[in-house]
């Protein structure tokens, strides 16, 4: 038999609908800030091909977005910002770099290497059905983890660095290094690494809650070629500001301030 609804069915369906859109919006925004009010930002590639390089990243479950004059693949958690190398050849992938990998944690680790399997890329000798490694467009190395209780498809997750001991610390000091996205981790080496500048993932993002600060911070840490802040002015819906610097180990990254307008 038909029964209407009564008030408390309707408030029921109604909080339902609006936890299904706070969630949907959450999951297109950048991971919550750590304690520093740092997270990651967009991360910078260049690319022989790059229909095939987003290719890759939408097999795993990444979505386009634009925003400004900026078009990004958007995991969430991230942001790639991938750009078609104008030689036409990329500088390299991250293996014997500063920055070995980046990470992403996947709901369904086998229907994943499944889609991108189908694009060319298999998983790397030593995988097991809960975690996987693979090379992807040019060379840039990718660490995939199930986690079946993810609530998106794919996740951002991971940067590890190798790097000389006490890198770890500089990181801890000025970031943090449980940065939500780009959660650093570290191998440590005695040998220099290659800069990531000029290779295939040439810059890590990270998203500064006061960049201005963060700027200042950083002018007698040891970090080499650090830019002023640049306003992306009217680029950009929303204020937006970016400045560069290379660690002292070679890894160059962007710091940005306002990429957690990005929908």
């Amino acid at each position: 038999m038909y029964r209407s609804e009564g008030p408390h069915m309707k408030i029921k369906v109604f909080a339902v609908v609006m936890a299904w859109i706070s969630a949907s919006v959450m999951m297109a925004q950048l991971q919550n800030p750590n304690k520093q009010g740092n997270m990651a930002g967009h991360h910078i590639f260049s690319v022989k091909n790059l229909e095939e390089a987003k290719a890759f990243w939408r097999a795993l479950g990444g979505q386009d977005v634009e925003w400004g004059v900026l078009k990004m693949v958007k995991v969430p958690g991230a942001l790639l910002y991938i750009n078609q190398s104008k030689s036409g050849v990329s500088g390299g992938g991250t293996e014997g770099s500063s920055v070995d990998l980046l990470g992403f944690k996947v709901k369904d680790l086998k229907g994943a290497l499944a889609k991108i399997e189908a694009l060319g890329y298999k998983a790397m000798p030593g995988s097991n059905n809960r975690q996987a490694f693979v090379l992807g467009p040019d060379g840039v190395k990718v660490h995939l983890t199930e986690d079946a209780k993810l609530a998106t498809t794919l996740a951002a997750d991971e940067v590890h660095m190798v790097a000389p001991k006490g890198a770890k610390e500089w990181y801890e000091k000025f970031f943090g290094v449980d940065i939500g996205g780009a959660r650093l981790t570290f191998t440590e080496s005695k040998e220099k690494m290659a800069p990531t500048r000029g290779r295939a993932l040439g810059t890590l993002g990270i998203e500064v809650r006061d960049l201005k600060a963060t700027v200042a911070a950083l002018k007698d840490s040891g970090a080499t070629g650090l830019t002023d802040i640049r306003d992306g002015g009217k680029n950009f819906p929303d204020p937006f500001a970016v400045a560069v610097f290379t660690d002292p180990w070679g890894t160059t990254v962007e710091l940005s301030q306002g990429l957690t307008n990005v929908k």
